[in-house]
C-alpha cells in the first residue's frame, strides 16, 4: 500500500483502471475544465468527471491530452487584487472588513489581505464563499 502511496493519486487512479479524462478541445491555462473541453478515454463512468470538473489547468492542454491532477490545480476563489471579505470569529464576537487580495488561493488555502482601514497585513484562509477567515 506505501507503494501506491508513493505513486500519487493520479497513478492510483490509472492503476486501479479508472477512466482517462483527455481534453477534447484546447484548454487554455487558467481556464476550468468542464463537460464541454474533456471527455472520457476509456468508458463512460463518472469518477473522473468527479475528480477534475472545476479545476484549473496549469498549462495549455491540447485534445486528445491527458488531463491529470499534475497539469490542474483546486480553482481559485481569490485572485490578486481582488477585494474580499475579511472576518476574524473568536466565539460570539465577529469583526468583520474589507481588504485587497494580495495573491491568489483557493478554497481552504492561506492568503495575505491588505486591510483597506488599517492598511496592515493579515494572515488569513479561503472560505468556500471567497471571504478569508483572519488567524
Amino acid at each position: 500500500m506505501s507503494f501506491l502511496a508513493a505513486l500519487g493519486i493520479g497513478s492510483i487512479i490509472a492503476l486501479t483502471g479508472a477512466n482517462t479524462l483527455v481534453a477534447s478541445e484546447v484548454i487554455k491555462a487558467g481556464d476550468p475544465v468542464t463537460v464541454a473541453n474533456a471527455g472520457l478515454q476509456d468508458g463512460d463512468g463518472p469518477d473522473a468527471y468527479d475528480l477534475f470538473i472545476g479545476r484549473e489547468v496549469k498549462r495549455t492542454v491540447y485534445p486528445g491530452q491527458a488531463i491529470t491532477l499534475d497539469n490542474t490545480k483546486p480553482k481559485r476563489l481569490v485572485t490578486r487584487n481582488q477585494i474580499v471579505t475579511v472576518k476574524y470569529v473568536q466565539g460570539p464576537l465577529e469583526i468583520s472588513t474589507t481588504g485587497r487580495a494580495m495573491g491568489e488561493a483557493a478554497l481552504n488555502e492561506p492568503v495575505t489581505v491588505l486591510n483597506l482601514q488599517s492598511r496592515q497585513l493579515v494572515q488569513g484562509i479561503v472560505q468556500a464563499d471567497g471571504w478569508v477567515l483572519a488567524k
